[in-house]
């Protein structure tokens, strides 16, 4: 126990533009994956689920936000867009976790 309280304590967020990789292996995200599935559900509705993006993902998804953003905002500039469409791309690897909290 005491070890996970030191992770705990020691545990920092970081910006997003200090992002770097390597990114987790594939049995590092598994692990991670797994351990975060486990949340309490006392529904046992597991309405999570999570979108793993990672090498041209990253940009794809980031088109579809820019897209999304820009519909949304018309007056955006070219500069703002790009920064939407670069989004997913400043990290190694982007994991979205979704969940509808419903039968």
């Amino acid at each position: 126990m005491p070890d996970a309280l030191d992770l705990l304590k020691t545990r920092r967020s970081v910006k997003p533009m200090e992002l770097a990789g390597p990114a987790p292996s594939a049995a590092e995200l598994d692990t991670l994956i797994t351990i975060a599935a486990r949340v309490p559900d006392h529904g046992k509705l597991k309405p999570w689920r999570f979108i793993v993006f990672e090498g041209e993902a990253r940009n794809a998804a980031g088109d579809v936000i820019a897209e999304v953003f820009r519909t949304d905002n018309p007056e955006a500039t070219a500069d703002q867009i790009a920064f939407e469409r670069a989004r997913l791309a400043r990290a190694p690897l982007v994991i979205a976790v979704v969940s509808r909290a419903a039968p």
